[in-house]
């Protein structure tokens, strides 16, 4: 799956996941490929995106999460 991570200036990170882990509002989101359509709040935190062994973290400052189609956006 592809994840983004843009603010109202620039993307912030942009790359495949198997796997983004993010500070919701009410406690971790965990989102695998595939996953439901989703729209929530981002808490303030540490997103973390792994793809195989590799792990990238990111930090944000809340924001909203939307998930369709195979694709993770953060609006931070």
């Amino acid at each position: 799956m592809i994840l983004e991570i843009v603010t109202t200036e620039e993307t912030i990170y942009s790359g495949e996941a198997d796997i983004v882990i993010a500070p919701g509002v009410e406690g971790q989101l965990g989102i695998l490929p595939r996953h439901a359509p989703l729209l929530t709040a981002v808490a303030n935190g540490v997103v973390v995106a792994r793809k195989g062994t590799a792990e990238e973290t990111i930090p944000v400052t809340g924001g909203f999460l939307e998930v369709v189609n195979d694709k993770v956006t953060i609006l931070a």
